[in-house]
């Protein structure tokens, strides 16, 4: 069975990565599941050579949201940068920021901030050919 190594959830939210975790947890398609609790944690964690494969990203948090880590990320070196990056949906995006989302290459997708088997086996398929699933067959 193929899986990536690593997804990174980055939410400062306890209750919505322990839901998400357990979503992704059920595709078995990621071997370790990683959660920074805001874009600092995530750059530390790709800095550190941990460069995850997907990364589901919210807007809303403290010491870095996501519209700074998208910043932070797109000045990593390029061997840093091969994520796919989702941007977590909690409430409707302004006109404004829906712009600014769509104009940014390295976000791949807006989905619902909280996942399901389903969104999750989607995403695998789509943007990983060498995942393999029962759950998601």
């Amino acid at each position: 069975m193929g899986k990536i190594k690593y997804a990174l959830l980055v939410d400062d939210s306890d209750a919505t990565n322990f839901f998400n975790k357990r979503m992704i947890q059920k595709t078995d398609c990621v071997e370790e599941i990683l959660i920074a609790k805001n874009g600092k944690e995530a750059i530390d964690y790709i800095e550190s050579g941990i460069i995850p494969e997907i990364i589901f990203l919210d807007i809303n948090m403290p010491i870095m949201n996501g519209w700074e880590f998208i910043a932070e990320y797109q000045k990593l070196s390029e061997i840093n940068k091969n994520s796919v990056i989702v941007l977590m949906i909690g409430a409707a995006l302004s006109e404004n920021e829906r712009k600014l989302a769509e104009s940014i290459p390295e976000i791949k997708e807006f989905r619902d901030k909280i996942l399901t088997v389903e969104v999750v086996c989607e995403m695998m398929v789509k943007y990983f050919d060498h995942v393999t699933s029962e759950v998601c067959s």
